[in-house]
């Protein structure tokens, strides 16, 4: 477990990470399979005045067959970091390289936290000491599989939310994904992203008992999926999607509880 704590030292002036959020990697060398999943205390609203069309669209970089990677708290709304990390883990540069980069070119890397994980077992996790109190990132290796995670995130409540998240993943004896979506209630039940509650604006007209997030997704690539021309733009095996705009009366404004709902309705039309 690594935690990073804000240190005075190291924060920009006037400089806070506004969009914090936390997510869950998770790949399986046998089989190829790629899953992210993330949820964040962000309206829909906000995104899209990063020009960016939800959650993933901003913080996701999926290589099909090849690498998963996550750049998020303050996150970069040029897209350089993406496209950096996209390219270069398309070439097959490890991620402790890639992450060299990124801390000698971005002169906001104090604020920025990014998980990375390949198919060949090489992983790095990063998390800026300008991030929130409590932010942490984990990465490892699921015992007895050839399943690897990377879980991360800031703005916790306290920080027992990262080992909740690995617990849940690593115990889960599911497919990669059902272990990434064990791993994202884990996050939430024990708090999520802290400045949510079910009286945080924007409300939603649906059920709420806790709320942990506004925007939630979950994306799953297979090896023969393939991107168009960015870096999470292909036709992937699942993409499921909640936000605080498009959540039903009879689903949950908490958009991890709504989220799982969608996951099962997407199995029951999954060809076997």
């Amino acid at each position: 477990m690594r935690r990073a704590l804000a240190a005075s030292a190291f924060v920009l002036a006037g400089s806070t990470p506004v969009f914090a959020t936390w997510s869950v990697m998770a790949l399986d060398l046998n089989t190829g399979t790629i899953v992210v999943a993330s949820a964040a205390c962000v309206a829909q609203r906000g995104l899209a005045g990063m020009h960016a069309k939800g959650l993933m669209d901003i913080e996701a970089i999926v290589v099909p067959g090849k690498a998963v990677a996550v750049a998020q708290a303050d996150f970069d709304s040029t897209r350089d970091n993406q496209k950096l990390m996209y390219a270069e883990l398309a070439r097959g540069t490890d991620p402790e390289r890639i992450l060299e980069v990124l801390i000698r070119q971005d002169p906001a890397i104090a604020t920025r936290q990014f998980g990375i994980l390949d198919m060949d077992a090489r992983h790095v996790g990063f998390t800026g000491p300008a991030t929130s109190a409590i932010s942490l990132h984990d990465q490892g290796q699921v015992p007895g599989t050839a399943i690897w995670y990377s879980i991360q995130g800031d703005a916790f409540p306290n920080d027992q939310v990262v080992p909740a998240a690995v617990q849940a993943l690593t115990e889960y004896r599911q497919d990669v994904a059902e272990r990434v979506m064990a791993a994202m209630e884990a996050a939430d039940a024990k708090g999520g992203d802290r400045r949510c509650s079910c009286l945080s604006d924007p409300r939603v007209s649906a059920a709420c008992e806790t709320r942990t997030a506004q925007v939630a997704y979950m994306l799953r690539a297979e090896k023969a999926d393939s991107n168009k021309e960015s870096y999470n733009d292909g036709n992937y095996a699942m993409y499921i999607s909640v936000t605080d705009d498009d959540i039903k009366p009879t689903e949950n404004a908490n958009p991890v509880k709504t989220l799982r709902l969608r996951y099962e309705a997407w199995k029951r039309t999954r060809p076997n």
